[in-house]
């Protein structure tokens, strides 16, 4: 961890994730390695994370009796002004939270039937 986690985070104007690329390559050869190392893919698993920690903060907030639901395609700088966070922060996702009101679903809701979603292996 500690040779691991700053070799993979840290940052040098791009030149480090390129030798990440090149090292990770030439070390996979011979054993199993981290191949998600330039900052573009460390971008990728930072997300994947955070989907990981909102899907668990969401059945966490279903055992509490809050209903969730996680929003795409928001306006990440106007929230990003509202939480007067840093330019360089990143929104992944947001998350809308409440207790379910009696009678709000106005329409039929429609769901494909679970078998043919799903197929056993």
């Amino acid at each position: 961890y500690n040779k691991l986690v700053p070799f993979l985070y840290s940052k040098f104007f791009g030149i480090r994730g390129s030798l990440r690329v090149v090292f990770s390559r030439i070390t996979g050869m011979f054993k199993a390695a981290v191949r998600n190392v330039s900052e573009s893919d460390m971008n990728t698993v930072v997300h994947k994370s955070c989907a990981l920690v909102a899907q668990t903060f969401m059945l966490a907030m279903a055992e509490e009796k809050y209903d969730t639901c996680p929003l795409e395609g928001f306006d990440a700088w106007k929230i990003k002004k509202l939480l007067n966070l840093p330019r360089g922060a990143k929104v992944s996702i947001v998350i809308t939270c409440g207790i379910r009101e009696e009678g709000g679903i106005h329409s039929p809701r429609f769901r494909i039937p679970l078998e043919e979603q799903y197929k056993r292996i």
